[in-house]
């Protein structure tokens, strides 16, 4: 006859409890993301640049960048992906360009390999500067003939812009009168060398830089723009 062994109830439930335990730590550490720097955002010229960094990531796939203007409904504007598998501090960025409302809310939706997703806290940026124009859009920085820029104007002016050598010397300036609204500005650069080269565009006071480079090899990449009035080169 088999001899059946008595269990105390107090170590049963120990028991219990610490298989229980393990089978929870090993599924929350299927995904796990620590963050070293929380997500903030800086008002820039030419938009709000977010930034972040995490300390630890395991199985993590991606970031989404959600917008908000009342704190309540956010909507997807972006993401970068993740680093995956990191036990080291990694940095993120990203840049929200064209956003000129007086206050902006933004958290990021950190998305695992198998789908789940948990948020950030929510970072708020608040509008300080002045905007004479605000850039839009732009086509890839990495280009091989022309970079497109797509710019709204608060007001008629005069507007200057420069591609110039990374070392600052001016290569090519235009001097052009611009309407209200969306005004898209050509840069080209088929005659030019492979290499880095910086756009400065100045309109009164108000001045933004970007930096773009020539590359050889044929990119697939189209500019999203809605009017062309103004080119430079050629």
């Amino acid at each position: 006859m088999m001899r059946k062994h008595f269990i105390p109830p107090k170590v049963f439930i120990k028991s219990f409890l610490s298989t229980l335990s393990l089978a929870l730590i090993g599924f929350y550490s299927n995904a796990e993301v620590t963050y070293a720097l929380p997500l903030s955002g800086d008002e820039l010229q030419i938009g709000n640049m977010l930034e972040w960094s995490t300390s630890i990531e395991l199985n993590s796939e991606r970031f989404i960048i959600q917008r908000s203007l009342d704190g309540i409904s956010y909507e997807d504007i972006g993401r970068v992906d993740a680093a995956g598998l990191s036990n080291e501090e990694t940095p993120y960025h990203f840049m929200d360009i064209g956003i000129n409302e007086q206050r902006a809310y933004y958290r990021l939706k950190q998305v695992d390999d198998d789908g789940t997703a948990s948020y950030s806290q929510t970072a708020l940026v608040h509008k300080k500067m002045k905007n004479n124009f605000m850039v839009m859009s732009m086509s890839s920085p990495e280009t091989v003939k022309q970079f497109e820029i797509a710019i709204d104007f608060a007001s008629e002016g005069v507007i200057e812009y420069q591609l110039c050598s990374l070392a600052g010397d001016t290569i090519k300036e235009v001097e052009q009168s611009v309407s209200p609204g969306l005004n898209s500005l050509f840069f080209d650069l088929e005659n030019e060398h492979e290499g880095i080269y910086k756009i400065n565009i100045k309109m009164g006071e108000e001045e933004e830089s970007l930096i773009i480079r020539k590359v050889l090899d044929e990119l697939k990449s189209k500019p999203n723009v809605a009017s062309k009035n103004g080119e430079i080169g050629g």
